[in-house]
């Protein structure tokens, strides 16, 4: 557990409670007493349905740590004492306030995702430079003009959440790696190479296919010369080494190429997460390694960049996948 945390205090109406959130673990923590008082439930209940979110759906080893946490001494006046106490992440939180029919349970998630937010937006500052990716207000910029000039999607509220949360994610990694403090895993092996023919076949599949109309017919021969280039070998060694660079660049390629005459950034994202599949690589610790959300804002990206932005673009899906 990240010892780095601090303390924010938590205000509803005249209730009051100090919550110990973690800004590089990306949540915050409450424990028994805590949740007793938040949910107004006494404290047997409360851990009642831990013990049953634990056997039921989450691993104690993710959602559950220790504090050091001082106490008045009880009897010793003005001297404190310091013991090590449970806390339960948010998403144990959640769970209680669920099944306790809690209304306060949803105030807190609201006010816990807004103070997440907070400080995933403070970091970003130091980082992004260091990585040579783009800043938020550049990928804001991007998706405001995409979005007034073909109504393609916006980020707001959870769906902004959940691209920052992958967005720092993959910063802090990145940063511990810089500074030498932790070891990043190996890079995924590809252990499946595309062609082109079973590509198109897989588009042609898709629901968004019809004969009828311009999805998916082709210009010109560049999707064929996406698939080929993330292959390509210099003097016997590939040009794009791990799956992350394969796919980051696959993804990228199949954007910006334009092959087809409708449908581009659909395309690229379906062929993106067939090679993350074939590859066993569409999910890591049994999520998706990439959300539907996340995804949808890189193609966009992707498709409103330019030109000379391409290695901080490519840096940027990559450094969503490495998180």
């Amino acid at each position: 557990m990240d010892k780095n945390y601090e303390i924010v205090e938590f205000k509803n109406g005249e209730f009051k409670l100090d919550v110990s959130v973690t800004p590089n673990s990306d949540t915050v923590w409450l424990n028994v007493n805590q949740m007793s008082k938040l949910f107004n439930k006494n404290k047997s209940t409360i851990l009642r349905h831990i013990k049953n979110i634990l056997a039921e759906e989450l691993d104690d080893r993710e959602v559950v740590a220790k504090f050091a946490t001082t106490f008045s001494h009880g009897s010793v006046k003005g001297k404190t004492q310091i013991h090590d106490v449970t806390y339960y992440n948010l998403d144990v939180i959640i769970s209680v306030g669920y099944r306790v029919k809690s209304k306060e349970g949803i105030i807190f998630r609201k006010w816990a995702n807004n103070i997440l937010k907070q400080y995933l937006l403070k970091g970003y500052v130091i980082n992004e430079k260091k990585f040579n990716i783009p800043s938020i207000e550049n990928i804001t910029s991007l998706l405001e003009k995409s979005r007034k000039t073909t109504g393609s999607l916006q980020l707001k509220g959870d769906d902004m959440l959940d691209f920052l949360l992958a967005y720092n994610k993959g910063l802090s990694i990145l940063d511990d790696f810089d500074h030498q403090t932790m070891e990043v895993e190996c890079s995924l092996d590809t252990i499946y190479i595309l062609n082109y023919e079973e590509c198109i076949q897989l588009i042609h599949e898709t629901s968004f296919y019809n004969e009828k109309n311009l999805f998916a017919l082709e210009k010109n021969d560049s999707f064929k010369s996406a698939i080929e280039t993330i292959y390509q070998t210099f003097d016997g060694k590939d040009l794009y080494p791990t799956l992350e660079d394969k796919a980051a660049n696959l993804l990228y390629l199949i954007t910006k190429n334009h092959a087809f005459a409708d449908g581009n950034k659909r395309i690229a994202a379906t062929i993106f997460l067939y090679f993350l599949e074939k590859n066993n690589a569409l999910f890591k610790n049994e999520k998706p390694r990439i959300s539907n959300t996340t995804l949808a804002t890189l193609t966009i990206l992707v498709a409103s960049s330019n030109p000379e932005d391409k290695e901080s673009i490519i840096n940027l899906i990559k450094l969503i996948l490495f998180k």
